[in-house]
């Protein structure tokens, strides 16, 4: 059984569907006080419900402002090295579950971060085998075009995810996520 960590985002919901009724997959939200909690939320319970995967809502809410470095709170990504965290915290839940893998969507162009390095990526990877679990990450050598065209093979609709740091109704799309996601959609940023 393995364990998804799922933002309601492109990556995260175009894994669920290709793995979906693998073994019994579970989903994972976390919110950790990012701005956008409530909308990714409703994604990713919509997209849960849709591919009938059970759902773990972990409500973390203060934890961003609490770890935040001194000075001006970011509420777009309050969370320094939040794959850290919630590969952590996906592990726990695999542990308690009996699974045996732990998903991550993170794709080629997430290498920019320090948190999508493939050293730190690898690194997770030799954690969590220390546990004796393993770290499934599919789309590290994709693009996320290429992953929206694996997700679009499957008849993924993209307009039930959500990518925008604002957290508003309605995606600002001029936003780093936003733009990612028009281009990798195929729309103008």
């Amino acid at each position: 059984m393995p364990i998804l960590l799922l933002s309601g985002g492109i990556e995260s919901a175009t894994l669920l569907y290709e793995r979906r009724g693998a073994g019994g997959l579970r989903a994972l939200f976390l919110d950790y006080g990012q701005r956008a909690a409530r909308p990714e939320r409703s994604a990713a319970v919509a997209l849960c419900e849709t591919t009938k995967t059970p759902l773990t809502i972990l409500p973390l809410k203060g934890l961003g402002k609490t770890l935040a470095p001194p000075g001006p709170f970011s509420p777009h990504v309050p969370l320094h090295a939040r794959n850290l965290l919630a590969v952590a915290l996906a592990a726990n839940q695999a542990l308690a579950l009996k699974a045996r893998a732990v998903l991550l969507g993170v794709q080629r162009d997430d290498q920019g971060h320090s948190e999508g390095t493939p050293s730190f990526i690898a690194a997770l990877a030799d954690t969590l085998a220390a546990l004796g679990l393993t770290l499934e990450t599919p789309y590290r050598n994709l693009r996320k075009t290429e992953v929206v065209a694996r997700g679009r093979t499957l008849g993924i609709d993209y307009t039930h995810t959500y990518s925008c740091l604002l957290g508003r109704r309605v995606p600002c799309g001029r936003c780093p996520q936003c733009r990612a996601r028009a281009q990798a959609l195929g729309a103008d940023p």
